[in-house]
């Protein structure tokens, strides 16, 4: 991951925090009306064709109200 597009999205209103795990990376969201839009860059280190996971939002207090958005499919060459 790249750390300082990371650290930028914490300037913004949309993104409060990120946690970065082994196996995905956790946003913490400000939720606003109209919603939320953000971007960050990653870097591979080698060639890859991989799909990532299924991205989920939910509410931390209410889990049962969720989104989902699927699996996205990219090549680095």
């Amino acid at each position: 991951m790249d750390r300082a597009s990371l650290d930028a999205l914490t300037t913004s209103w949309e993104v409060q925090s990120y946690e970065i795990q082994p196996d995905c990376v956790v946003f913490y969201l400000w939720p606003h009306a109209g919603g939320a839009t953000f971007s960050f860059s990653f870097k591979p280190r080698f060639a890859m064709s991989a799909q990532s996971a299924e991205s989920l939002l939910f509410d931390y207090y209410n889990p049962e109200a969720r989104a989902s958005v699927p699996p996205t499919t990219f090549s680095i060459h």
